[in-house]
């Protein structure tokens, strides 16, 4: 639930929900559940309500879900967070056509392969799953699995591999893309596994599903992931924005903890008090103040920039800090605290005089 208390009319409390625009009582019936018993009640949450769009749809939902801070497409096969990507794509006027190299053009990738589910609806055009990406680079990935690789055939501008598994359990072709959106594509996963479980059975997904879920090479690996690369507000907004378009949301962006409620072990990540932060000012314009509540783990703050590029972490382990903002230029970042396997994140303004 939403919670915004001001304190000394400067402080802010917020929960991870804070900036996610989830409808009141979405996940209601949810509390107390794991397994597949959280599982199955949110695949009838999400699937209630669905509404199906045409795969020309995408073109045009890319420029609301996929849209980065500077207008151009967000595509995670080439963009460095870090660093300067080595192209931009232009929404429409960069829209595939033919391409043979890398830069040409866009198109709509299947992070679920289609020919896993032979293009059947609704998985064909599911928002969820479906990203844009360099076609060139989605023709490289083809209708390989993710995975880790080992020795790398073939390696894309930004880093994304192609090659041979090095997860125990799959010896087959993966790819591998960089590791600052591989918890984007294992919360993607994530969310088939549980909207479609009653499909998956029918598919033929290179070993990646299994029954009517993630096979245990596959969870494994994207849980991993999932740990090394927490929601961001890319992952937020991407999940709001979908929303609006095809009604449904992917719960492991808006409640990461869930899963490993549901794939690991039935572990529960929240506890009943969560923590809390407290900062000012907000807008800041030489320093921000930080204070955190009820963590009992180690702390690692970091303030990212709103292309996920980290401006700010902090050099010690402990809940409070001072962050300098007085050389950072007016904008909007975002202040993320973490714990062990829990991440908060509000939005900052800079705002100098």
């Amino acid at each position: 639930m939403m919670k915004n208390k001001m304190l000394l009319g400067l402080c802010i409390i917020f929960s991870t929900t804070i900036l996610a625009q989830i409808p009141q009582g979405y996940y209601d019936g949810t509390q107390g559940l794991t397994g597949d018993s959280l599982r199955y009640k949110l695949h009838d949450i999400i699937s209630n309500g669905y509404v199906q769009g045409t795969y020309a749809d995408l073109w045009t939902s890319f420029q609301s879900t996929d849209k980065r801070p500077d207008g151009k497409v967000w595509d995670m096969y080439s963009d460095i967070p870090n660093g300067t990507p080595p192209y931009l794509f232009t929404f429409v006027t960069n829209q595939c056509g033919g391409y043979s190299a890398e830069g040409d053009c866009y198109n709509r990738e299947h992070t679920v392969p289609e020919s896993w589910f032979n293009g059947a609806y609704p998985m064909y055009s599911d928002l969820f799953h479906l990203v844009p990406t360099d076609g060139y680079v989605n023709n490289r990935r083809s209708n390989y699995p993710y995975g880790d690789v080992s020795s790398a055939s073939w390696t894309s501008l930004n880093g994304c591999k192609l090659g041979t598994c090095s997860d125990s359990g799959y010896t087959g072709t993966v790819f591998e893309p960089i590791d600052s959106f591989k918890g984007d594509f294992a919360r993607i996963y994530f969310y088939m596994a549980t909207r479609y479980k009653d499909e998956i059975p029918s598919w033929n997904s290179s070993g990646v599903f299994s029954s009517n879920n993630l096979s245990a090479w596959s969870k494994k690996m994207f849980l991993q992931w999932n740990s090394l690369d927490p929601v961001s507000m890319k992952e937020i907004h991407r999940n709001d924005s979908t929303y609006k378009i095809q009604h449904n949301r992917n719960p492991y962006v808006d409640h990461p903890e869930w899963i490993n409620a549901v794939w690991n072990s039935g572990q529960q990540i929240y506890s009943a008090t969560l923590p809390e932060i407290s900062f000012f000012p907000n807008p800041a314009s030489n320093y921000l103040h930080i204070a955190v509540s009820a963590f009992n783990d180690i702390i690692k703050i970091n303030l990212y920039d709103e292309f996920g590029r980290c401006v700010w972490t902090s050099k010690k382990e402990q809940p409070n800090d001072i962050i300098p903002v007085f050389y950072l230029k007016n904008g909007i970042y975002y202040l993320s605290v973490t714990g062990y396997q829990i991440t908060l994140t509000q939005k900052i303004i800079v705002l100098h005089n």
